[in-house]
């Protein structure tokens, strides 16, 4: 993937490029919808990503290639308007504009890869990250590891998506065969051994393609901080969900209505459930950690209410196969992939199926 990367650079602007770099997508075992209110979350990087080539030029213009879809754009630095309104432009200018009070030179940029787009593996993300991190490289800004985590996450934010801190962390801090146990408060994590032994986790993708912007993601955050606030006014000062624990459920459900309760609750268990799943994976115990990915689900649908039919159809499809320990939808919601807990292979006779 980077030499074809690299040869549509040249094609494109008949030189070398100076650099080029990997971003890699994301994959989260669980801990979902934790993240944006101060939890844990238990990600790791992927195989798959998108590879960004570029070379500074004496213009204030970046030219930008995509080549998986042959798109071109140019950004002129002095009005951060792009000539086509790509949406994977935006991220980029996003970036930019994260950058404030930066000397920031033209650029001839190609970028592509193998994460399909709108299938909750952070691809978004991954452009964010990567445009971040080549910037810095052609403009020696010499960004500290969270500054580069920051912007990225700021872009895109910025772009609508109010997620918060995974995403950008593993794609800047991922390592093979390890997973990340993140603190999303303070940022403090715990790099754990995927010593799966004869366990694989599986991606299988809906092909259901959701933008978060056009779903109810933004206002799952507005509600965890309306309850937040109703909380700290009327029952006991928090600064964010994650303070609350298993025991104060009991004492919430009759002073929050149950809508609240039920997102409440969610994120709660789910908080709690990240940080048994890291027992079990240390512990090598696969069938408590595929417990915990059913029971995750199950709240992200019933509880959370942020899957689709198509994503509980195939959880509930793995039910009947006892080789497979663990299900549950991934990512943000609404389409996307589930990831699957299997003991030993899906052949491709049952993938096909």
């Amino acid at each position: 993937m980077k030499e074809d990367i690299t040869a549509s650079f040249i094609a494109q602007y008949k030189k070398t490029p100076d650099h080029c770099h990997f971003a890699p997508g994301r994959a989260n075992i669980i801990g979902e919808h934790t993240d944006y209110n101060e939890g844990f979350v238990l990600p790791f990087a992927l195989e798959k990503g998108i590879w960004f080539a570029g070379s500074v030029n004496n213009t204030s213009v970046i030219s930008i290639k995509a080549k998986d879809t042959d798109e071109y754009t140019e950004i002129d630095l002095d009005t951060l308007q792009s000539q086509n309104d790509y949406s994977w432009a935006k991220y980029f200018i996003q970036v930019l504009l994260a950058l404030p009070n930066k000397n920031i030179r033209g650029a001839e940029i190609c970028f592509g890869g193998n994460l399909p787009i709108g299938a909750g593996i952070s691809s978004s993300s991954a452009i964010a990250c990567g445009f971040t991190y080549l910037l810095d490289k052609l403009n020696s800004l010499m960004l500290s590891p969270k500054e580069l985590v920051d912007t990225a996450g700021l872009a895109e934010q910025n772009h609508g998506v109010k997620g918060g801190i995974m995403d950008p962390f593993c794609i800047f801090n991922g390592k093979k065969d390890k997973a990340i146990l993140l603190d999303c408060r303070n940022d403090a994590a715990e790099l754990l051994p995927l010593e799966l032994k004869n366990h694989k986790f599986y991606l299988i993708n809906t092909n259901v393609k959701h933008h978060l912007l056009d779903t109810d993601y933004n206002n799952r955050r507005k509600q965890c901080d309306l309850a937040v606030s109703y909380i700290n006014q009327y029952i006991k000062p928090i600064s964010a969900l994650r303070d609350l624990q298993i025991t104060n459920l009991i004492e919430l459900q009759s002073k929050l209505d149950d809508d609240v309760f039920r997102i409440v609750s969610f994120v709660v268990q789910e908080n709690n459930r990240v940080l048994l799943a890291k027992e079990a994976l240390t512990n090598h115990n696969f069938t408590w950690l595929g417990t915990l990915m059913y029971e995750s689900h199950d709240g992200l649908s019933q509880m959370y209410r942020v899957s689709c039919d198509e994503l509980d159809w195939l959880v509930n499809y793995t039910f009947n196969h006892d080789h497979i320990l663990g299900a549950r939808m991934m990512g943000g919601g609404f389409g996307g992939c589930t990831i699957n807990l299997v003991n030993g292979d899906l052949g491709e006779d049952f993938q096909e199926k």
